[in-house]
């Protein structure tokens, strides 16, 4: 009965727990410490992510990549004169890689890139060890994509907050692009030495070769380089990069990409590297030059990363032989001077007459000695070659080739000469009193030139050859133009002279043929251009017979080497022998060679027969080969009298009107009068410019004595 009686007291506390000892506290501090500062750090790191993540800039642009493709300048026949650029790159889609390439560098640098995903856990893990035990960064255990994260957005430091900025950009990329398109962008980026940027780039650099030519050798070497692309740089360290080959041969063989035996050959062989250089100025230096500096004046500087391809008129046989033609000369000059050339320059530039293309540049002795293009910019006093055009004007005032003009010396009055009297001579002091205009050419008689010039008026034939494409300021109406006192260029010229050869019509002479962007299509392509006629095609035969003359008995006779009929072309050498020049042309081709010091100075003894005729015809002799001669077919208004050719409408009637006492002639009263309009073959006279001072007529005089 007890059981069921309540008890009034309340119930004892419960005993308390003994006392927790000091070191059962201190662990528990530690633990709340510990987890306190887990989670901060948890916090910090899950901050920092989210603040790295929104900073990581966009990858769109990636898509549509196209790195910055050097200029490279090419011959008409395809052969590469020149590449221009800050880095040597050539972009090629993944499909034109070739398997054995990607193979290589898969195995070199990230075997299961098609299996994992951003990163590589068990590489980063190896990697990370790896460097605590060594104490050094030198590990990264990146895979391609974290590479293409660092190649295009990132630095190479290894530091913690890179690496972790490394890790969630290739996570981006790998949401945005497969697998296939990372490779391409690595393949196409990665620096491998030797200012090569992209395997493309590489195997040309190091191999002289396309990726599709390289062998499993050749393709290791290049799999190697992104670890180490200045230790393992076969140029500068073969040894670590046979090495570094071998290492890699080992793992294709290893992942069965390699048999047993193409393994062991590639590993037996040894590097053998392109012997030419890499690109840069490889042909034509001048030519090149030229050409960059004309895409420069287009595009700016962005000329050099648009990846422009600029397809050029020179043809390599032409321009070869025009190189080796001006050596030879020069080489035989330093030998017989006793001397290494001492400065002794020259040029040579040849062009197809009918279409105005260059064919071959060559603006110096030596590219890499003087820069300066003395065929495009070298302005010489031409002497006896600018004769024809003096000549051509005369026609058009009824001095034809039968009309006598008087080679003797006489002293010419200040009235005629609006300056000084001038006592021209001709070379050798050699005189026939009256002679054919024909002969006059024929034998470079300078006193046959100055009375044409009078005759046919210095406005008029100055005003005549600026038609040719000769600058007028530079080339002005006093008499002493007859004998080649003002100044051209070779180049000049060569277009001049393709009047004669071309029927009168003069074609602007081109060096470019196409620019196209390597991965954007067509930017310019030359044009069929109608060209601009000069003189009727009656003047242009009849000059031509003449020049025909100068090769076959006069000065020029040295180019009957040529074997060839329709040669034709004028030596020139300025007072002194300071400048020496032959201007011709062959089946339609013509060609300028010059030479001579850049600060004037004699030459003693040269002329334009003996030095420059031997280069032009050295080259000649190739550049006519297999071309058909052009045959001379007299114009319809062209007729004979006396045996030689006059404009038909003379003929029809003699004349004895007056003429200067210097000249014989029977025509020239009915000579044409200027015009301003065009006449029935196309030509316009120009109105006479300005007269020249008397002071440029004077600087004129005081400048020029010639010696053919």
């Amino acid at each position: 009965m007890t059981d069921h009686i309540a008890n009034p007291l309340p119930p004892a506390p419960p005993s308390a727990p003994p006392p927790a000892s000091p070191r059962r506290r201190a662990w528990r501090m530690l633990a709340g410490a510990l987890l306190g500062l887990t989670l901060a750090c948890a916090g910090t790191g899950a901050w920092t992510i989210h603040r790295i993540w929104t900073q990581l800039p966009s990858v769109e642009h990636l898509a549509a990549y196209r790195p910055a493709l050097p200029l490279r300048i090419f011959s008409r026949d395809g052969e590469l004169l020149a590449e221009y650029g800050v880095e040597r790159r050539e972009f090629v889609p993944l499909e034109r890689i070739p398997p054995l390439m990607r193979h290589a560098l898969l195995a070199a640098e990230d075997a299961k890139f098609y299996r994992h995903g951003a990163i590589d856990i068990g590489g980063l893990a190896r990697a990370t060890f790896a460097n605590l035990v060594t104490g050094q960064p030198g590990q990264g255990g990146s895979t391609i994509t974290m590479q293409v994260a660092r190649n295009f957005y990132l630095t190479r430091d290894k530091v913690l907050s890179r690496k972790l900025a490394e890790i969630l950009m290739a996570i981006k990329l790998e949401r945005e692009f497969s697998k296939d398109k990372l490779l391409e962008l690595y393949m196409n980026q990665i620096y491998l030495g030797e200012r090569a940027y992209g395997f493309a780039a590489a195997a040309n650099v190091y191999f002289g070769k396309p990726l599709d030519a390289l062998s499993a050798g050749e393709a290791a070497v290049l799999a190697g380089l992104p670890k180490a692309p200045s230790a393992f740089n076969p140029v500068v360290n073969p040894a670590r990069a046979t090495a570094r080959r071998n290492y890699v041969l080992g793992r294709m063989h290893a992942l069965g990409e390699l048999d047993d035996a193409t393994w062991r050959a590639a590993v037996d062989a040894p590097i053998a590297l392109a012997t030419t250089p890499p690109p840069g100025i490889v042909a034509a230096p001048y030519v090149a030059e030229r050409a960059r500096r004309m895409m420069v004046e287009r595009f700016h500087d962005d000329a050099y990363t648009l990846g422009l391809d600029v397809t050029t008129t020179i043809s390599m046989r032409d321009q070869r032989a025009a190189e080796a033609a001006l050596e030879r000369t020069l080489s035989r000059q330093s030998r017989a001077k006793r001397d290494t050339r001492n400065g002794l320059e020259g040029a040579l530039v040849s062009l197809d007459a009918a279409t105005g293309d260059m064919l071959a540049l060559v603006g110096g002795a030596d590219f890499n000695r003087n820069v300066f293009d003395h065929a495009l910019q070298a302005y010489r006093q031409p002497g006896s070659s600018f004769k024809p055009f003096v000549y051509s004007a005369a026609l058009e005032k009824g001095y034809f080739p039968g009309v006598l003009v008087d080679d003797t010396q006489r002293t010419l009055t200040p009235a005629e000469t609006g300056a000084r009297p001038w006592r021209p001579r001709n070379f050798g002091n050699r005189y026939e009193g009256f002679i054919p205009v024909r002969r006059g050419l024929v034998r470079s008689k300078n006193l046959v030139a100055v009375s044409l010039m009078q005759a046919a008026d210095a406005r008029y034939v100055q005003q005549h050859a600026v038609g040719f494409g000769f600058d007028a300021q530079r080339n002005p109406a006093a008499l002493p133009l007859a004998l080649g006192a003002g100044a051209v260029t070779p180049l000049e010229l060569a277009s001049a002279y393709s009047v004669f050869a071309n029927g009168g019509m003069r074609m602007v002479p081109r060096l470019i043929l196409s620019v196209k962007q390597r991965h954007g299509g067509p930017l310019y392509d030359a044009s069929p251009s109608d060209g601009t006629r000069v003189v009727s095609a009656r003047n242009a035969f009849v000059m031509d017979s003449m020049l025909r003359d100068v090769v076959r008995g006069g000065t020029a006779r040295g180019a009957l080497a040529l074997r060839r009929d329709d040669a034709a072309g004028k030596t020139g050498t300025s007072n002194g022998s300071k400048d020496v020049w032959f201007a011709g042309y062959s089946s339609g081709i013509v060609a300028v060679a010059w030479l001579g010091y850049d600060t004037p100075r004699p030459m003693g003894r040269a002329t334009g027969a003996t030095l420059a005729l031997p280069v032009w015809l050295d080259y000649m002799k190739t550049a006519v080969d297999g071309r058909t001669p052009v045959e001379a077919t007299p114009p319809r208004d062209v007729a004979l009298v006396d045996r030689d050719f006059v404009y038909a409408e003379y003929a029809r009637g003699a004349c004895t009107a007056d003429v200067p006492p210097f000249v014989r002639s029977r025509f020239a009263c009915g000579s044409p009068q200027v015009s301003d309009a065009p006449d029935e073959h196309g030509k316009r006279d120009a109105p006479m410019p300005a007269a020249v001072d008397a002071a440029e007529r004077e600087r004129v005089l005081d400048l020029f004595r010639t010696d053919d």
